[in-house]
């Protein structure tokens, strides 16, 4: 199931790769701890680990055991429900940075905290709503938006650079998704040519082309 969430954020994209996220899967959260340290926050469910140094980029990504067993044994590609969408969120903003981080090292550029938590939120707006889109869901469809911007709760032992990244990338998520909705249903094909072009954009560009988005909406 991973394999194939990856690769329809791959196809959203058009971002090929070599890397599968199968490849770089822990589960075992002592190893997970070992080597991410204080990265790590306690009870996580979802961590991407990385490590820079003069020989490369070393990428791991965390996912609980116990969340993606729930996970396959729903079957969310087949069969969509509201209860699978925390874990299947938390799937998706783990194979959302892991993308993003393999991508712009391939591309060799910098991406930012800030950066990764916004696409997060992004695709799993784009990749829920185009699984809702094909198995005819239309709670899901009218119920996307609110649950995943509006209905929101944040850890309570992040500090205050981090609660403020999340909430940052929670509002210009919101913000950008708000008519995405309507446009992926009429024209899927130019909603996702724009949601390319995005991605390719680097942060500053990012959050002014959602600032501008903002201003022009009636």
């Amino acid at each position: 199931m991973l394999s194939e969430l990856q690769q329809q954020l791959n196809n959203i994209y058009q971002i090929g790769s070599d890397c599968d996220v199968m490849d770089f899967l822990i589960t075992d959260p002592q190893l997970a701890k070992y080597i991410g340290g204080d990265a790590m926050l306690p009870a996580s469910c979802e961590t991407l680990l990385v490590s820079q140094d003069d020989d490369g980029l070393a990428v791991s990504l965390f996912l609980d055991r116990d969340m993606l067993d729930r996970l396959e044994s729903a079957n969310p590609l087949d069969r969509l429900r509201a209860e699978q969408l925390d874990d299947l969120w938390k799937v998706l903003e783990g194979i959302s940075h892991f993308n993003c981080v393999v991508w712009k090292a391939a591309e060799d550029r910098e991406v930012k905290l800030l950066e990764l938590e916004l696409q997060a939120e992004i695709d799993k707006f784009v990749s829920t709503l185009q699984l809702a889109l094909r198995q005819g869901n239309t709670d899901i469809l009218n119920g996307l938006h609110g649950w995943l911007f509006d209905n929101v709760s944040f850890r309570d032992d992040l500090d205050d650079e981090q609660l403020h990244r999340y909430r940052a990338a929670n509002n210009y998520a919101a913000q950008y998704c708000r008519g995405l909705r309507q446009r992926l249903i009429d024209d899927d094909q130019l909603a996702l040519s724009e949601l390319r072009r995005f991605y390719r954009l680097q942060l500053t560009d990012k959050i002014s082309h959602i600032h501008a988005r903002a201003w022009s909406s009636p």
